[in-house]
């Protein structure tokens, strides 16, 4: 995947419902100056409606959170990875 030798400090998923909720969450955390990349989730965390993420930087991965809960930004949950 493109970006994530950017991200090898550790990352975070942050799991979408949809596609298209994923897409439109990357562009909120673009806005809030925090590079993501659209990605599905390991197999054994998706549900049929929890299918796509957001992979962050681990270390701007609470902040970001914090920020999108304040904008009222949809967000199944947050996987972390080392």
């Amino acid at each position: 995947m493109g970006g994530r030798s950017a991200l090898m400090g550790g990352y975070a998923l942050l799991i979408c419902r949809s596609q298209t909720e994923a897409i439109g969450l990357r562009r909120h955390l673009a806005r809030l100056g925090v590079p993501g990349e659209v990605a599905r989730p390991p197999r054994h965390e998706r549900t049929e409606s929890c299918g796509w993420a957001v992979r962050v930087s681990a270390q701007q991965a609470d902040w970001a959170v914090h920020r999108l809960r304040q904008l009222g930004a949809p967000l199944c949950r947050v996987l972390r990875e080392d």
